[in-house]
Formats: C-alpha cells, sequence, structure tokens
C-alpha cells in the first residue's frame, strides 16, 4: 500500500494538479487524504483535519464563485440595525494565502492577543481614557453594545452617565479597523475617526505590550511548506461558474505571480499589504486533488478546458484494497468476493460482461467496509452480515447500474448467484 502511495504522490508532485476517477467506492477521497498526509507529513486524520496546510470541499449544484474564490457577505448588524456588505475571500483564496504567508517569516504582528487584552480590560471597567496623539485631550472608550468592538459614546454636557448616551453623536470602532491602522493603511471609514484609531494603538503599544508591524521577508531557503487542497466530487459542482477566472491562474504553467488575474472583486481590495492585493494567483507550494465518479448520471462531463489542467489517474476497485485493512484477518476473504463480483459485472481481462456496463461499474471497497456495521466483536455471524451488506448496500447500487438495460432482472439475479458464490463453496449464507 505504501508503494502505491508514493506512486501516486509523484504524480501529483510532478503536475500539481491531479484528479482521481474511477468506479464508486474505490477510495478515491480516502487515497487523496493518505496522499496529503504523506506530503504534509502528519500520521492521523486527526491531525491532518487540525493542520493549515490541509483543506477540504466538497462539490455541489449550488457551490459557487463566492464560496470557493470570494464575494460579498452580509455584516453583522450596527448600532443603529443596518447590516452592510463587505467582500469575504472564499476556501480557495484564504487556503492559497495561508500558503504564501508560510513562506514569510520574521512577521512581527501581536495585534490578535493585545486586543483580547483590551477587550478583557474593558470588560473589567466601564471606560479607559485614551489620550489624543496631539496631547491635547483624552476621551472615553468603551465597548460596544455587542462587547466585541470599542466606541466612543457623547453623552448630555460631557458627563459620563452609563446608559444614556446619543446614538447619533458617537463613534464606532471595530477590530479590523484597527487592525487596517496598526499596518499603516487607513481605517475605513476614514476622516477625523483615524485620529482616535492612531490613539487606540498607541494606547496598545504603550500600556498592552503591542509591538510595531513588520510584514517580514520571504523565505530563500528550501524548506518550503506544501499545502494540499482536496475537492472532492469535483464533476458534481458548476466548474466555470466555481473557479471564474482561476481556469488561467491554476494551470501547473501559470503557478505564481505569473498567473496573476483581476479577480471580479479586485478594487474591494484596499489593504496593501494584503498577498493579493494587485491580483490573485495560486501559489507554487498548493497541490490540488479532485475525485469523481466516472458513471455519475446527475452531471455533465469535464469541460475540457479543466480537463488539460490536470492530470488523471483511474482508482481501480481490484488495486486499491488498503482501505479493507480495517477488516484484519478477514481482508483477503472479502477482497475474493469483491474481485468475483467485479469479475461478473466486468471482467477486463477477457473485456466480457453485462452489456451496457464497463469496469467504471465496478463495487468499490468502501461498501465492503460496511460489513462492519453487521459483524458482532467475535465476528462469529459473518454469514448474517453479509447478507445484510448485499440487502441493504449492494443490491440497490446494482440495480441503479442495471436500471433500463437488457435482460436487468435476470442480470442482477446472476450478480446475486456470484456474489453468494452459489455455484462454487458456499461461503456466504444465501
Amino acid at each position: 500500500m505504501s508503494t502505491y502511495i508514493d506512486t501516486k504522490k509523484a504524480l501529483l508532485a510532478i503536475n500539481q494538479n491531479l484528479i482521481f476517477t474511477g468506479a464508486p467506492g474505490t477510495g478515491k477521497t480516502h487515497l487523496a487524504k493518505q496522499i496529503a498526509k504523506s506530503i504534509i507529513g502528519v500520521k492521523s486524520d486527526e491531525d491532518l483535519e487540525k493542520t493549515e496546510q490541509f483543506a477540504f470541499v466538497q462539490f455541489h449544484p449550488s457551490y459557487d464563485y463566492t464560496d470557493f474564490v470570494e464575494g460579498l457577505r452580509p455584516t453583522p448588524p450596527d448600532s443603529n440595525g443596518n447590516i452592510g456588505f463587505e467582500r469575504k475571500d472564499g476556501i480557495f483564496k484564504t487556503f492559497c494565502k495561508c500558503a504564501i504567508q508560510s513562506e514569510i517569516v520574521d512577521i512581527i504582528d501581536n495585534f490578535e492577543d493585545c486586543w483580547i487584552k483590551l477587550i478583557d480590560l474593558l470588560n473589567s471597567q466601564d471606560f479607559l481614557e485614551v489620550p489624543l496623539l496631539s496631547g491635547k485631550d483624552v476621551f472615553k472608550l468603551e465597548l460596544n453594545v455587542n462587547g466585541d468592538g470599542l466606541a466612543n459614546r457623547t453623552y448630555e454636557n460631557g458627563d459620563y452617565d452609563k446608559g444614556t448616551w446619543i446614538h447619533g453623536k458617537s463613534k464606532f470602532f471595530n477590530k479590523e479597523q484597527l487592525y487596517n491602522v496598526y499596518k499603516g493603511q487607513l481605517g475605513i471609514p476614514s476622516g477625523g475617526h483615524d485620529n482616535y484609531r492612531k490613539a487606540i494603538v498607541q494606547y496598545m503599544k504603550e500600556n498592552l505590550g503591542l509591538q510595531d508591524y513588520f510584514k517580514g521577508k520571504e523565505n530563500k531557503g528550501d524548506t518550503q511548506r506544501r499545502f494540499v487542497f482536496i475537492i472532492d466530487e469535483i464533476n458534481r459542482g458548476e466548474i466555470s461558474k466555481i473557479f471564474g477566472e482561476l481556469f488561467f491562474s491554476i494551470d501547473p504553467g501559470y503557478r505564481g505571480k505569473n498567473g496573476l488575474v483581476k479577480t471580479q472583486y479586485q478594487n474591494m481590495i484596499t489593504d496593501k499589504t494584503d498577498p493579493f492585493y494587485d491580483g490573485f494567483y495560486v501559489p507554487n507550494n498548493v497541490y490540488i486533488i479532485g475525485t469523481m465518479n466516472d458513471i455519475d448520471r446527475s452531471v455533465e462531463s469535464m469541460d475540457f478546458a479543466m480537463r488539460r489542467r490536470f492530470a488523471w489517474e483511474e482508482i481501480k476497485a481490484n488495486e486499491n484494497t488498503g482501505m479493507l485493512d480495517e477488516l484484519q484477518d478477514m481482508k483477503d476473504e472479502v477482497t475474493d468476493v469483491m474481485k468475483r463480483l467485479n469479475a461478473a459485472i466486468w471482467n477486463e481481462e477477457s473485456n466480457i460482461g453485462i452489456e451496457g456496463l464497463n469496469a467504471a461499474y465496478h463495487i468499490g471497497g468502501s461498501y465492503f467496509c460496511k460489513l462492519q456495521l453487521y459483524l458482532d466483536d467475535e465476528r462469529t455471524n459473518k454469514k448474517s452480515a453479509y447478507r445484510h451488506l448485499w440487502e441493504n448496500h449492494l443490491k440497490g447500487v446494482l440495480f441503479e447500474y442495471l436500471r433500463g438495460t437488457a435482460n436487468a432482472t435476470e442480470n442482477l439475479k446472476m450478480l446475486e448467484s456470484v456474489y453468494y458464490n452459489e455455484n462454487g463453496n458456499n461461503d456466504i449464507e444465501g
């Protein structure tokens, strides 16, 4: 199994984009995760899920560009109950940004920790008195109503009286605005409010240990971290709608800044420290693995423009049996049952089988792993478990395979007979 994974891993390393195709249940997603663990250098599925070097998404007909790349998302209501919209990165753009930032070293940015300290401090008292940078005056800084942002409230006659502030004459500062100012950018909206934001940042530096921001520098060494992005059921989404301009950028020949493209919301990126301020690109240390079932009738075939940007590898049921290791001493027995059933569906050596079907209709190992649902601890009920597997899982799939084909009923009975091995040693109870 290790050699099998290494072969697929080498194919991904060369091409950077790889799609696993094949019959349902052949372990394509399982294999993709095994490769991701090997590339990233983690041992368990739990560690894989925790690392920032891995991301997983499953496409479906409603999935679109705003989910994957970027789009407008509603903001929480402000103090007057008004809801606005702001540009937000999608899962893939966020992942690529993380991959880029992983290669930046010597960053100085402890804003997050100091922001938490500031919120905690204001939770313990009504307000703080913050000096303006001019040194001529101070202003009172409080928490907003939700307790997740800051406010400078105006009171009648200027006298503090908790709960009696004038709504239309108060200033509010959220975390993102202050973070922009901390990095040397303008807060939004700007105007006179930035004088207050700069004063808050200065207060955090003098009292809460906030360090001067430094964006870091690019790592020129050979220790580049690798990031793996898995797209499960990649053919179930409308590819052109999801990827948009990224058709160009994901091409292995245009990785990095050579593949820079302007996205649909490019003019809304105002933070000059954003690695995609000038345009979006897919970094060289990002590897993409897609999975798809060849016989999924709910989708159209993959776009040819997309096909040529990926290497393609068919995962065959009779080859990828690593997932059956979970069955321990039953693995060889179960593998034999799977192979004889698949040979009856379509024998790849003789090219003989059920008319209208082929190897893409084989039954993969993940179906046979379901035996564990029905086995007792001592595995004394194997025959009963096999029967449940056929009735509850395999029979329905094969019925769908055969629907509308010639001699469907007879062929289903034939496959049932082969599964139960009625013409040989009856190792499965019928």
